[in-house]
């Protein structure tokens, strides 16, 4: 180093937020695309007890969702970083919002804020908003 601690201390913290700037972008760049496949094969895996009925795979392929045969719970797969996540709820436990052709499901919980499912159009998001909501009682 140079002797002199001002310049060490800034030489220092150049170099470390360059190693956190190659991570994150490293970490960026392997994000993983959902199939329908790798959706059921992960919920499947996550929630063995949870019986498959419709589906749904977002058009950027960063989030699925998936109603239960019986439609009284809904699952959602979504992408973290190289990985998938899942998080199961029954209908009316989680706040859906609409943007768009863009369906966002509020989590409320620290691990994951909202997971955002892009549809093909605004009709097609708005029918599946319907059939997320669940039957009315």
């Amino acid at each position: 180093m140079t002797g002199n601690l001002v310049s060490d201390l800034l030489i220092s913290l150049v170099g470390i937020m360059v190693l956190v700037g190659i991570s994150y972008l490293l970490g960026a760049m392997r994000s993983v695309v959902i199939t329908s496949d790798a959706a059921l094969d992960r919920l499947a895996f996550d929630e063995p007890d949870f019986r498959p009925g419709f589906s749904m795979i977002g058009e950027d392929g960063k989030a699925a969702a998936i109603i239960s045969a019986d439609e009284r719970e809904t699952a959602v797969v979504f992408a973290v970083g190289d990985g998938l996540a899942t998080r199961r709820f029954r209908h009316g436990a989680v706040s859906l919002e609409k943007h768009g052709e863009l369906i966002e499901f509020v989590l409320n919980e620290p691990s994951k804020q909202a997971v955002q499912l892009r549809a093909a159009d605004s009709q097609i998001a708005e029918e599946w908003l319907l059939r997320l909501a669940g039957p009315r009682l």
